[in-house]
């Protein structure tokens, strides 16, 4: 009694192997997958370089979460494309994939986190080089003879630095004793307000102007401001208040 298993297409099976490969956890289903992916005489060229096998593992590994510097990977198929070839249908062709791959660093540099992403041309020659097991009724589904034989890369890396918001990041002081400021600068007063040792060591005292005998002159204040009156004793208050005259009394000589 025979099984009939119905393989996904070409395209399919290459973007889930690919896709399984460069997100896998752990060291152990990285090989896996990467088995279960390329066969064993596998010829590789990137960017127009042959590579071996291993070394192309290791390319891929490095952008993988298994790796130990990437933390995560996400993979985005942007296009992809099959032909086939001979009369096997699904079991062997051509199969051409645009992907982006964006990883995580496990490590800050500089003190921000950074990001790498691979943008890919991937050309994969697929045809069926496993043989089945001797009894395939226990095989369930699950045996695919598919690999992939040749592969034709072209992918460029780029990392980016995450920056930090200037916002996010707290301001740091720092104290220069040789620039102490205790309060505003020095007060500049007007013209005329002079201390006695040229203002070295504060303003000195208030210099009014002179009086027409010299010295200062009375300092005169309008009437009704503080409670001031106008004078109305002898003199008008230009030599000085006149005597106090009180009543009954007589001022000068008295002539007979």
């Amino acid at each position: 009694m025979s099984v009939n298993i119905v393989l996904p297409p070409l395209s399919s099976w290459a973007a889930s192997h690919l896709t399984g490969i460069l997100e896998s956890k752990t060291q152990n289903d990285f090989n896996t997958a990467f088995d279960y992916t390329f066969a064993a005489d596998a010829q590789f060229t990137v960017n127009n370089k042959r590579v071996t096998r291993d070394a192309y593992k290791a390319q891929l590994l490095a952008e993988s979460p298994a790796s130990p510097v990437e933390r995560s990977t996400v993979v985005t198929i942007e296009g992809q494309t099959e032909v086939q070839t001979g009369n096997q249908g699904q079991l062997s062709g051509v199969v051409g994939i645009f992907y982006t791959a964006l990883s995580d660093s496990k490590f800050l540099v500089l003190g921000a986190p950074s990001e790498s992403q691979a943008t890919s041309s991937l050309n994969l020659v697929i045809e069926p080089t496993e043989k089945p097991p001797p009894n395939p009724l226990h095989l369930h589904g699950d045996f695919d003879p598919r690999r992939v034989t040749a592969v034709n890369q072209v992918v460029s890396d780029v990392t980016y630095h995450v920056t930090i918001p200037h916002a996010s990041v707290p301001k740091v002081t720092t104290t220069d004793n040789s620039k102490v400021e205790l309060g505003p600068g020095p007060i500049k007063l007007p013209p005329g307000f002079q201390g006695p040792f040229g203002g070295r060591f504060g303003p000195g005292p208030v210099r009014l102007p002179p009086g027409p005998f010299g010295g200062p002159g009375p300092v005169r204040l309008p009437p009704g401001e503080y409670g001031a009156q106008p004078e109305t004793l002898p003199g008008f208050g230009a030599f000085g208040a006149g005597p106090v005259i009180a009543p009954g009394e007589t001022v000068g000589e008295i002539k007979h």
